[in-house]
């Protein structure tokens, strides 16, 4: 079953069918409780388990905590509820799927049946980390105390060979810093080759442009740049060969009927194909004319040539 879906319950945000599933057990018998509503610190960490149960005084008696059935998250659970149980001198329980299988016994419905409602539900959907309100750390501060130990215990990795601190250095090398506050690489203003904006950037770094924006309008003028540079010359090189061949083959040219253009061309056409890629009639008139002007007109320019024996 999917236990990653959540959504609102009585007034509680519950982050998985599970902890939806152990709810309802709690209702059906009448069990007053509440979700989320206290913080411990368990070895200098914030800790908001999931159920708590409260006496009539208002005091703390138990804290259930509901995971799934990952058998690392249930062990490091476990630690945290062993650690409140001693230290705060409360009782604790931890749920997975096998213990909700164990209480869904003297319940009117399946636990799976439970879990497909919640699952199906409009007011649910599958549970990412959010932000705001329904996160669970939302609010939360360290205490002075931890803030303390959490110092010492960093000054003591940075003291020392460990694995923990290779990766601290290695993520401030990618982050671009050398230590917290001081820049590792100096940098330089400079202005944008298309807009002229101002922007500041490593001075090892290769960037001319300000945005992805400007970048990408740079590379579309470039790119129609060269395309009109290429077929230029492609026109020209294929108006030569045009020239070239119609001295080649000057009689067939000369004694060529209008009616009967495509039997004499198409060895010019195939060898134009051959040689440029370009099969298209239009564009083969547009090389020779500067505009389509079709196949006549191109044959009266090559009679011409031949009559003006420039062939």
């Amino acid at each position: 079953m999917n236990r990653g879906y959540a959504g609102f319950y009585k007034g509680f945000y519950l982050r998985s069918s599970y902890e939806y599933a152990y709810a309802v057990y709690l209702d059906q018998f009448n069990i007053s409780w509440s979700f989320e509503t206290q913080i411990f610190e368990v070895n200098g960490k914030i800790y908001k388990p999931d159920f708590l149960f409260y006496d009539k005084n208002g005091k703390l008696e138990k804290i259930v905590e509901i995971k799934s059935r990952n058998k690392k998250e249930i062990e490091l659970a476990k630690e945290k509820l062993n650690y409140i149980a001693v230290q705060y001198q409360v009782t604790t329980e931890l749920f997975s799927y096998k213990e909700l299988l164990k209480i869904y016994e003297d319940m009117p419905v399946s636990l799976n049946s439970v879990i497909e409602h919640w699952i199906n539900s409009d007011n649910t959907s599958i549970h990412k980390g959010v932000s705001g309100s329904l996160n669970a750390h939302y609010g939360l501060k360290h205490s002075e105390e931890t803030k303390k130990r959490i110092g010492e215990h960093t000054k003591k990795l940075w003291n020392g060979d460990t694995p923990a601190k290779k990766k601290m250095i290695e993520g401030l090398r990618k982050s671009g810093l050398s230590q917290k506050g001081k820049i590792k690489t100096e940098r330089e203003k400079r202005y944008c080759a298309l807009c002229y904006d101002e922007f500041i950037v490593m001075v090892t770094s290769k960037q001319s442009y300000c945005c992805q924006h400007c970048s990408g309008q740079s590379a579309i003028r470039i790119a129609t740049e060269a395309y009109v540079e290429s077929r230029t010359t492609v026109h020209r090189n294929i108006k030569q060969y045009i020239i070239y061949w119609t001295n080649e083959n000057s009689e067939i040219v000369l004694l060529t009927p209008f009616n009967k253009i495509n039997s004499t061309i198409k060895p010019l056409t195939d060898e134009i194909y051959s040689r440029f890629g370009v099969k298209d009639m239009r564009v083969i008139s547009k090389a020779v004319f500067g505009e389509d002007k079709g196949r006549k007109e191109l044959l009266r320019f090559m009679k011409k040539l031949c009559s003006e024996n420039v062939c």
